[in-house]
C-alpha cells in the first residue's frame, strides 16, 4: 500500500497569506474610493461642459442666458411691485427651472451626479436657491409640471400647496446643478459694494447705499453664470444661504431671488487673496492648496467646498 504524504501550511506561511490579504484589503479601501471619486469628477466635468453648451446655445437664440427660478420676468421690468395675489405670480416671475427652459429637464446625464436630493446643504429643508421644480414623472419618462404653483417664498414653513413638490425634491436621487445667472455689469457694482464694506461673506445689503440704489431688476440680460455641484463633500457649505435683508419682504420680495443670486455668484467666484484660485472651490482647496474658512452656516464650518464651474454667454 502506497503512503501519501500530505503537508499542510506552516504557521509562517499562514501569517504571510493573511498579511498579503490585509495589505490588498487596505489598498482596496484607500485607493478604491479615490479611483471612484476621480472617475466621477471626470464625468462631472463632462456634464458641466454639456450644460455650458446648452446655455450658450440658448443665449444665441434668445440674446440672454435663461433666468433662474424665482427671478422677475423681463416683461415685468417696469412693474416694480410684486403681485399681492399669489395666483398672479405665474405671469410675473420665472417659475421654470433653467433645464426646463433648455428642454433638458430630466436628462440626468446633465445633472449633478454627486447630489442625493435637492437639499444641497443637508439641513432637511429647501432654501430659496435650492428649490427647482421637478414635477410628476410620467411612465414615458416625461414630466408634468404644476404651472399653478406660486413662487417659493418660505423655506422654514412652506404653504401646504408646495408639500408634494418639496417631497419630490427631498426624495430625488440627483438634481440639476445649481445655476446662478447674473448680468456682468450689475454684478461688478455689487462686487464693489461688498469689497468696499470688507464683507467677505456678502452678508449685508443696504438699498440706500449709492452703489446699490442704482440697481434695477431684472437686468437687460444675463451674460455670466456659475454652475455649482455639491461635489464629493456633498454640500454647498453656505454658498446658497438666505439672508435676513429688507429685500426679503419689500414689494412682496420682488427682488429677493435676484439679490440672493448675486450673493451666491459673488461667493462662488470669490478670490479674496487674489491668488488666481476660487476661495471655496473643491478642486482649488484639495489640489492646489487654497485655504480659508468657508461661509458661516448653521450646519457646518470649514470643509472641502463644492465644485464650481464659471462660464459666460458667447
Amino acid at each position: 500500500m502506497k503512503k501519501t504524504n500530505s503537508r499542510g501550511f506552516t504557521l509562517i506561511e499562514l501569517l504571510t497569506v493573511i498579511a498579503v490579504i490585509s495589505i490588498l484589503a487596505a489598498l482596496t479601501l484607500t485607493v478604491g474610493p479615490r479611483m471612484i471619486e476621480r472617475a466621477k469628477m471626470t464625468k462631472l466635468d463632462s456634464a458641466f461642459r454639456s450644460v455650458e453648451k446648452a446655455l450658450i446655445a440658448y443665449s444665441i437664440d434668445f440674446q440672454t442666458l435663461p433666468p433662474a427660478y424665482g427671478y422677475v420676468g423681463f416683461e415685468q421690468e417696469k412693474d416694480l411691485d410684486g403681485p399681492a395675489d399669489q395666483s398672479e405670480e405665474v405671469n410675473y416671475y420665472n417659475l421654470m427651472s433653467y433645464m426646463t427652459r433648455m428642454r433638458y429637464h430630466g436628462v440626468e446625464d446633465m445633472y449633478d451626479l454627486f447630489s442625493m436630493s435637492y437639499d444641497t446643504d443637508n439641513d432637511s429643508e429647501l432654501d430659496y436657491l435650492e428649490f427647482s421644480p421637478v414635477g410628476d414623472k410620467q411612465p414615458d419618462g416625461t414630466y408634468v409640471l404644476d404651472k399653478t404653483l406660486p413662487r417659493y417664498t418660505n423655506p422654514a414653513s412652506p404653504p401646504a400647496v408646495f408639500m408634494t413638490e418639496i417631497d419630490r425634491q427631498l426624495s430625488a436621487e440627483k438634481r440639476p446643478f445649481i445655476y446662478i445667472p447674473v448680468n456682468k455689469t450689475q454684478f461688478s457694482q455689487v462686487q464693489k459694494y461688498w469689497i468696499n464694506k470688507n464683507d467677505q461673506y456678502a452678508e449685508t445689503w443696504d438699498e440706500t447705499d449709492p452703489i446699490l440704489s442704482r440697481l434695477t431688476f431684472p437686468p437687460k440680460k444675463y451674460d455670466a453664470f456659475v454652475l455649482i455641484s455639491v461635489g464629493p463633500s456633498a454640500n454647498t457649505f453656505g454658498l446658497l444661504d438666505s439672508m435676513d435683508w429688507p429685500a426679503q419682504t419689500a414689494n412682496n420680495g420682488r427682488n429677493y431671488y435676484h439679490i440672493l443670486g448675486l450673493r451666491a455668484y459673488f461667493l462662488a467666484t470669490r478670490d479674496w487673496d487674489a491668488n488666481g484660485e476660487l476661495d471655496f472651490d473643491f478642486i482649488a482647496r484639495t489640489r492646489r492648496g487654497e485655504g480659508g474658512e468657508l461661509p458661516p452656516t448653521t450646519a457646518l464650518r470649514g470643509g472641502a467646498g463644492p465644485v464650481i464651474f464659471v462660464g459666460q454667454s458667447s
